[in-house]
């Protein structure tokens, strides 16, 4: 995912605009980098997360009507159900999803400084101090600047899908991924496509610009163009990394996170000196770009999180949240499976009482509490048990499914169990 925008909260946005939004949403640092990596390992079956992201949007395109007339983002939309304490859970746990992208931005922005000749320890000093520089400045530049750099690496991986004589193995793209689904283990194909699909559903930056579209009918049409888009986007990075893979032109390569930076610079230095240099560059801005994004919005989460009032640019909260992204980081995972080891705690923690409240029914908050806090122990403690090697490839699965399962178990259990209107809610 690319970061987080401000709140909008007029309703201005016509559907081709939510779309652009939404796809620009999408394709950031995670996308590009991961989906290079994942082909090298497992083909043109490394743009399952495209097609899972192009999968959430349709999914969110049936409840974006709903999510439209509720005219608040997530936390607050948990707030009016159930309270500020629990707002400031949701909130809290949002912190969770964030540092898995902000992790994804860390690991870009290191694969990139390393190409540029800063290895070992200092390169991961260079790349957390800059994020954490870029995310004082004013976020609108920053958010400019990452823009134009991702607009660039687009051009270029285009054109390098031009002169690898890709055109063919994208218009068979979809085949080819099918076919090479099988290289994926069936536990953790089906933890990254719902991970990755549940999230767009369930995360706030995806939320603002349905919420700021002038009809439900621009919501509903803008999440199905950017659901379409980005089928065709996510098939670009991979068949570019496998047409150059085997034409030989990543042989050697150290980190499979480099492919995709690699070859953008390969190209560029292409059309002349020093421009590989120069696109490395813009790599690296356009990761440090997300990186600040997504730093703000959490430093803002843990304001809003924390009791009493704090201002979201204190630095301490920024320096908190840095850290949280870079022990995430350090762990040395793939850049999707990062996001995806993260993702599925904050889902299995909201989901159930999140799919109520779409219906327009609450539980009480001490219940919703329960279920969330259930969630959350048992996703939390399937991602440590992984981290720790005690469980190796379906930890994914087992945090999303165990999660959710300790939800609604918490659900039933509950004495009275039962859901009530959203009039009735009990704080």
């Amino acid at each position: 995912m690319a970061g987080w925008g401000a709140q909008m909260t007029q309703r201005v946005l016509g559907s081709l605009q939510v779309a652009a939004l939404l796809v620009s949403a999408s394709y950031g640092i995670g996308f590009l980098f991961g989906s290079g990596e994942l082909a090298i390992r497992h083909g043109m079956a490394g743009s399952v997360y495209g097609v899972a992201t192009a999968l959430g949007m349709l999914v969110l395109a049936l409840f974006a009507k709903k999510l439209w007339t509720a005219g608040v983002p997530v936390w607050d939309l948990f707030g009016q159900a159930y309270g500020q304490r629990i707002q400031r859970v949701v909130a809290l746990l949002s912190l969770v999803w964030m540092a898995g992208v902000l992790a994804a931005q860390i690991q870009g922005g290191v694969a990139v400084v390393r190409l540029l000749g800063l290895s070992g320890p200092f390169g991961w000093v260079v790349v957390l101090g800059l994020i954490y520089a870029a995310s004082r400045l004013d976020l609108r530049i920053v958010s400019g600047v990452f823009a134009m750099c991702l607009l660039a690496s687009g051009l270029v991986l285009a054109y390098a899908l031009w002169a690898a004589d890709g055109m063919d193995r994208y218009v068979h793209a979809v085949p080819a991924f099918v076919r090479d689904l099988v290289t994926f283990s069936p536990m953790r194909l089906a933890a990254m496509s719902l991970a990755v699909s549940i999230l767009v559903c369930t995360g706030a930056d995806y939320h603002q610009f349905v919420l700021a579209a002038r009809r439900p009918s621009a919501a509903i049409v803008g999440c199905i163009l950017a659901g379409l888009g980005l089928i065709l986007i996510g098939f670009l990075p991979p068949t570019v990394v496998v047409a150059m893979s085997r034409a030989g032109a990543l042989d050697g390569l150290a980190d499979a996170k480099q492919a995709v930076p690699f070859l953008l610079a390969r190209m560029a230095g292409s059309i002349g000196p020093g421009i590989d240099k120069l696109m490395l560059v813009a790599l690296s801005a356009a990761a440090l770009g997300s990186g600040a994004a997504i730093l703000r919005a959490m430093s803002s989460a843990l304001a809003s999180a924390l009791p009493g009032q704090r201002r979201a640019s204190h630095p301490a909260l920024a320096t908190v949240a840095l850290a949280i992204g870079a022990s995430v980081a350090a762990r040395e995972q793939g850049i999707v499976e990062t996001m995806v080891s993260v993702n599925v705690i904050y889902i299995a923690s909201i989901a159930v009482t999140f799919a109520a409240l779409l219906r327009g029914a609450v539980m009480p908050s001490a219940q919703a509490g329960a279920v969330m806090a259930a969630g959350f122990s048992l996703s939390f403690a399937a991602y440590l048990a992984g981290w720790a090697g005690w469980l190796t490839d379906g930890a994914d699965v087992i945090s999303l499914g165990g999660g959710l399962g300790a939800s609604a178990v918490a659900y039933l259990v509950w004495p009275g169990s039962g859901l009530i209107g959203v009039s009735g809610s009990r704080r």
